[in-house]
């Protein structure tokens, strides 16, 4: 009895060597299954965001012409003293319904552009507005959502835009901001080198000049490499007739002498329109005759 009795107290009192890592519990309940998965954004959520959302689509009917008149100058005159807020929600009444109206559409579009927290719905309302062709909507209002398009980087909506807008009045500015936006689209060069000589056919601002020279310069082409050298030509006459500060000139004359040597040298090198010409259409033929292969489906 003595020696079990001794047994069982020597046994309670031994203690483990091994040190017992505190581990967390997490609460929990019996009705928790896990995170719920995200569902996708609901295209009907009023609740958008439009810094990077765009409205749903479509919002209703249009109301009369009449109506959207006097919406317009409505927003107007909130627009005049500021108010942005109210005249977007005048704007509402007439802006994304069907048929669209590219009058209320775009000056939705431009009294939300600056706004970064608005952005993609802005952008959303000018290339709506850019894609309709209204009879009563001004070249001056096609030319601002043009500008701000190209600004934004949608070049070929802004082409649009610029395109209604000299359709209205072929005024240089537009004609040169159409060339501008043709200009950074690389498969249109010699159309914007074009636009830009009608404007300055109509305005020959010395910046222009330039403008104009540094396009055809960028273009291939022997002819464009020849005109693109009688026009820095021109421009360097000019800039040193007229004594304007070098700071102020796009380009300071002197330092384009070694651009034009090598312009000297490509138009000796380079096609002419004709033989480019030749060249582009045996491509396409080629091109069409043996199409690349289709890439199966993953």
């Amino acid at each position: 009895m003595l020696a079990w009795g001794a047994i069982a107290v020597g046994g309670t009192g031994c203690k483990s060597s091994e040190k017992v890592e505190p581990k967390l519990v997490e609460q929990g309940t019996p009705f928790d299954r896990g995170p719920k998965p995200k569902p996708p954004p609901d295209p009907n959520d009023p609740l958008r965001n439009p810094a990077y959302e765009t409205p749903r689509g479509r919002d209703g009917d249009q109301v009369s012409d009449e109506r959207i008149d006097a919406v317009l100058a409505e927003a107007a005159g909130h627009a005049k003293i500021g108010d942005v807020a109210q005249q977007r929600n005048a704007l509402r009444e007439c802006a994304n319904k069907t048929p669209p109206s590219a009058r209320c559409d775009g000056q939705m579009g431009l009294s939300m552009i600056e706004a970064k927290n608005r952005r993609a719905a802005a952008l959303y309302y000018l290339v709506e507005a850019a894609a309709v062709d209204d009879p009563k909507a001004s070249a001056e209002l096609y030319a601002k959502i043009g500008e701000q398009l190209r600004r934004y980087g949608k070049l070929v909506e802004a082409t649009v835009a610029f395109e209604r807008a000299i359709a209205r009045d072929e005024a240089a500015e537009y004609l040169f901001a159409l060339g501008q936006v043709l200009s950074l689209q690389p498969e249109h060069l010699a159309e914007g080198a074009d636009r830009i000589a009608q404007a300055r056919a109509k305005d020959d601002r010395i910046e222009w000049l330039h403008d104009e020279a540094v396009l055809r310069g960028q273009i291939p082409v022997r002819e464009q490499a020849v005109a693109a050298l009688e026009l820095f030509r021109a421009y360097i006459e000019r800039a040193n007739a007229d004594g304007q500060p070098a700071e102020k000139l796009p380009t300071p004359p002197d330092r384009l002498e070694g651009r034009m040597a090598e312009l000297e040298i490509l138009a000796k090198q380079y096609a002419t329109q004709a033989e480019w010409d030749a060249a582009k259409a045996k491509a396409k033929a080629e091109a069409e005759a043996d199409p690349a292969p289709e890439t199966p489906p993953s």
